[in-house]
C-alpha cells in the first residue's frame, strides 16, 4: 500500500534536526600530498624545515662585502676587490653579505666594476624568509587548494590528516542500467549516483557507489545494511516517493526509525530522513534536478557541520529578467542564467521541475525564494549563487526566445571567441518584451516569412527603438504524403498533428485556408502530417511546401558595438555556421552568409 508523507517540514527546521541528531564522527585518515587536493585539514600542519635553509642569491651576479663597496658612483666606478660569482638560488659564500645584479656590473680588463655601492643584505633571501622551521603552513579545518599543494612539498609536508567521512551511495530500481548500456522501452540510465559522487567527493568525503538494487525489499534492505556497516552516512537514490513500488522508506522503518518524510522544498520535497544505528540515511528523489537540490542544500549542509567543505561559490546580487511566483510555504530554487547589459546584471530564469535536467546545464546559476515570499517581482535585486566563476559573467550573452537547436552550434562557435551563449525559452512576445526591458542581449524570434509578421509581432511592441535583425536559419514547412496531393485528395484531406512552432502553425492554417480544406476531426486515421522538408526527405515521403519559417535574431542597435554582441554576429556570418546550416538544410538557400539589417 502507497504511503503518503508523514509531513512537509520546513527546510530550516529539517536541517536544525539532522545537525541535532547526527553528530560528527570525527574521523581523520592520513592521505599522500598528492591526494590531498579538495580534502580538510583535520590537523595543523608545520613546516618541517626553514625555507630557505641558508642565506641564498636572489639573482644571478656576484657575492660581495657591501664595506668594500663604498664610494662607488657614476663619475667614479670601482673594481670588485673581493667577490664570488653566484647563480640565483645558490648559497651565499662566507663572508659575504651583499650581491650585486650581473646587469648592474661591467667587465673591464676581466674584472666587474659597479657604479653604485650595495647595502647589506641586497639581493639576499635570509634563511627562513619564507617559512621558519615549525612555523603554522596551515591550520585545523582548511580547505587544501592546489596551489598548497606546492608549498607543502617544499616544507617538507609529504603526508596529511584530513578529515574524513564515509558516504555509501546506493541506486534503487528495477527501471535502472548501469552508464554505458544503452537503455530500452522503460528503462532509464542509472545516473544520480555518479553525480552525487562527483558533488560530494568535491565537498571532502570519500564516496562509494554499490551495484544497482531492484525493487525488491529484501535486496535493498541488504543493500542498506552493507553501506551502514561500512560508511558514516547512507544515500538511497530512488525509493523514497509514495509509490506502489517505492521501498526505501519500508526497509528503513524496518531497521531504524524514519526522522521525516518530505520537505518543504521544490524541488526534492520527497526527500526521506531515516536514523539506522545511529547513522543517517538520506533518500533522494529519483529525478536528478530535485536530487541536486537534496545533494546540494541536505547532504552538503550536513557534511559542512562535520568539517568539511563545500566547493567554493560565489554569490551575485543581479536583478531579475522577469516576475517568478511561487507557493508559500515552500522553500524554492529556480536555474537561472545571469549576463550583464548595459551596465546592468540581470538573471532570466528557466523553466522549473524536478524531471528539467537541461535547464541546470543551460543555467550559470540559481537563485533562492524563501519560504515566506509568493514569488519575487520582475526588476527585483536577488541574489544568484553562481555555479560558475564570477569573472565569466562578463562574458554571457543571454538570448530569450525560441531556443531553436541551431543556437547549440551557435554556441560552439561562439566559445571559440570566449564567450558563453545562454538561452532561455520564451514566446516571440515574451522575448521582444525582455528587449524592451533591456533584460537579454538578443531575442530569438521565429516567424512566418509574410509581409506583415515582422511588424505585428516585433515593431509594434518596440516601435521607437533601432533594431538589428540578423536572420540565423530557414524552415521550409509542409504536408508529408504517401501519395501526391492532387485536387481530389485535397478534398478530404486529414492533417495528423498540430505544429509545436507558432509559425508554423500559422503557414499550415494560411494554406488550409487557400486550399478550402477542413480538417477533420482528432482522432481519425491521417493522410499526412505537417513537417519540415529536410523530414520529409529522411522519411521518403512526398513534400508539399506551405512556405518558410525564419529564425532571428533581433538586437538592439545601441549594444552593436559591445565585443560580445559584435562576437555573435560575426559567429552567424561565419563560413563554418553556413556550412552547418547547409548540412542540416537549414540556409537560406543562397549560399550566402546570412546579412544583418537595420529594423
Amino acid at each position: 500500500m502507497p504511503h503518503r508523507y508523514l509531513n512537509l517540514t520546513p527546510l530550516p527546521e529539517a536541517l536544525a534536526i539532522l545537525r541535532r541528531e547526527f553528530p560528527s564522527p570525527g574521523r581523520a585518515e592520513s592521505v599522500p600530498l598528492r591526494e590531498a587536493v579538495g580534502r580538510v585539514t583535520a590537523e595543523p600542519l608545520y613546516a618541517r624545515y626553514s625555507v630557505p635553509v641558508a642565506d641564498i642569491a636572489k639573482f644571478d651576479g656576484y657575492a660581495v662585502k657591501s664595506g668594500e663597496t663604498r664610494g662607488a658612483q657614476d663619475q667614479r666606478p670601482l673594481p670588485l676587490a673581493g667577490y664570488a660569482r653566484v647563480n640565483t638560488g645558490e648559497v651565499l659564500p662566507q663572508p659575504f653579505d651583499a650581491v650585486v645584479m650581473i646587469e648592474d656590473t661591467w667587465d673591464e680588463d676581466g674584472i666587474p666594476r659597479i657604479r653604485k655601492s650595495a647595502a647589506p643584505g641586497q639581493h639576499i633571501r635570509r634563511a627562513g624568509e619564507d617559512v621558519r622551521a615549525g612555523e603554522l603552513v596551515l591550520p585545523k579545518g582548511h580547505r587544501i587548494r592546489p596551489f598548497d599543494i606546492g608549498a607543502l612539498a617544499t616544507y617538507g609536508i609529504d603526508r596529511v590528516s584530513v578529515r574524513s567521512v564515509r558516504v555509501g551511495i546506493v541506486p534503487t530500481g528495477s527501471d535502472l542500467v548501469p552508464l554505458g548500456t544503452a537503455p530500452g522501452p522503460g528503462q532509464t540510465i542509472e545516473t544520480n549516483t555518479l553525480m552525487a559522487e562527483a558533488y560530494l567527493t568535491g565537498n571532502g568525503a570519500t564516496c562509494r557507489r554499490y551495484g544497482i538494487v531492484p525493487d525488491d525489499t529484501g535486496l535493498i534492505r541488504e543493500a542498506v545494511e552493507t553501506a551502514i556497516a561500512e560508511n558514516d552516512i547512507v544515500i538511497l537514490s530512488a525509493g523514497s516517493s509514495a509509490g506502489t513500488r517505492d521501498f526505501s522508506r519500508d526497509v528503513v522503518e524496518d531497521l531504524g526509525g524514519i526522522v521525516f518524510h518530505g520537505i518543504a522544498v521544490r524541488p526534492g520535497k520527497t526527500v526521506l530522513l531515516a536514523n539506522v544505528g545511529g547513522k543517517p540515511v538520506l533518500g533522494m528523489p529519483g529525478y536528478p534536478v530535485a536530487a541536486q537540490t537534496v545533494l546540494r542544500e541536505v547532504a552538503g549542509s550536513l557534511l559542512s557541520w562535520w568539517g568539511l567543505s563545500p566547493v567554493p561559490c560565489g554569490e551575485l546580487d543581479v536583478r531579475l529578467a522577469r516576475r517568478l511566483a511561487s507557493d508559500l510555504g515552500f522553500d524554492e530554487f529556480v536555474p537561472v542564467s545571469v549576463g550583464r547589459v548595459d551596465g546592468t546584471c540581470w538573471a532570466t530564469p528557466h523553466p522549473r521541475g524536478s524531471g528539467i535536467q537541461m535547464a541546470v546545464v543551460r543555467a550559470n546559476g540559481y537563485l533562492y525564494i524563501p519560504a515566506g515570499r509568493e514569488g519575487i517581482e520582475e526588476g527585483e535585486e536577488v541574489r544568484v549563487r553562481l555555479t560558475v566563476p564570477p569573472a565569466s559573467i562578463t562574458r554571457t550573452l543571454v538570448c530569450v526566445g525560441r531556443r531553436d537547436p541551431v543556437l547549440g552550434e551557435l554556441g560552439n562557435l561562439l566559445a571559440e571567441a570566449g564567450y558563453h551563449l545562454h538561452c532561455c525559452n520564451a514566446s516571440t512576445v515574451g522575448a521582444v518584451l525582455a528587449l524592451q526591458a533591456k533584460t537579454c542581449h538578443a531575442a530569438t524570434v521565429a516567424l512566418p516569412e509574410t509581409a506583415s509578421a515582422w511588424d505585428d509581432q516585433v515593431l509594434r511592441y518596440l516601435p521607437d527603438v533601432d533594431l538589428l535583425r540578423v536572420p540565423v536559419a530557414r524552415t521550409e514547412f509542409g504536408i508529408a504524403s504517401a501519395d501526391p496531393l492532387d485536387p481530389g485528395s485535397l478534398a478530404s484531406l486529414r492533417v495528423a498533428n498540430r505544429p509545436k512552432s507558432a509559425a508554423a502553425q500559422f503557414l499550415l492554417d494560411s494554406w488550409l485556408d487557400r486550399e478550402g480544406i477542413d480538417v477533420s476531426p482528432s482522432g481519425v486515421p491521417a493522410d499526412a502530417r505537417v513537417c519540415s522538408a529536410l523530414e520529409a526527405r529522411e522519411a521518403g515521403l512526398r513534400f508539399t511546401s506551405i512556405g518558410c519559417e525564419s529564425c532571428d535574431l533581433v538586437i538592439r542597435e545601441e549594444l552593436a558595438a559591445d565585443e560580445g554582441i559584435a562576437a555573435l554576429i560575426e559567429a552567424v556570418r561565419s563560413p563554418e555556421f553556413c556550412a552547418y546550416l547547409h548540412s542540416i538544410g537549414r540556409a537560406s538557400g543562397d549560399g550566402d552568409a546570412p546579412g544583418v539589417s537595420s529594423a
